[in-house]
């Protein structure tokens, strides 16, 4: 019969202890790379989620790009309405007739009438009238371009608002 050793039998009980310890250590492994449960549905998700965020922020850049060549598009044609105002404006009031400037002293309140007189149209009144929407027009076209509102609105309803 054959003679055993202590050291044999030490060798065989070290090599079964690394066997069992190999076996814990793939079924740790085999959890670890589950795809329902592990670290690889864990991989899996936060791989999704990248992708998900990398394609937001492509489509937000896209629409902050589409929204700044909209203002600056919307600044321009404010700017040159307002320009075109302004010499309107000017124009509007050197064709006016000057009225006589009146001082304190030489004031006489008007007598008042029941229903004011309509002046005919393109008379002094009806110019004053004009100059004064126009410089309405002119300050509400200002206080829109300033204002970043309409930006989300429908362009069609800004431009409608804008002219009412």
């Amino acid at each position: 019969m054959p003679e055993f050793q202590i050291t044999d039998l030490a060798l065989f009980l070290v090599s079964l202890a690394a066997c069992i310890y190999c076996v814990q250590l793939s079924r740790r492994l085999k959890s670890l790379q589950d795809t329902r449960d592990g670290l690889g549905a864990t991989i899996m998700a936060m791989t999704k989620s990248v992708s998900a965020v990398s394609s937001a922020t492509t489509e937000t850049r896209n629409q902050a790009g589409e929204l700044a060549a909209r203002l600056s598009k919307m600044m321009k044609e404010a700017d040159a309405t307002c320009d075109r105002l302004e010499a309107l404006i000017e124009r509007a009031e050197d064709s006016a007739p000057r009225r006589p400037a009146r001082t304190a002293a030489t004031y006489e309140e008007p007598a008042r009438e029941t229903a004011p007189a309509k002046m005919p149209a393109g008379s002094e009144g009806g110019l004053e009238q004009l100059i004064e929407e126009m410089r309405a027009r002119q300050d509400r076209l200002k206080k829109a371009a300033r204002s970043g509102d309409f930006l989300f609105e429908d362009e069609e309803a800004w431009v409608t608002q804008s002219h009412n």
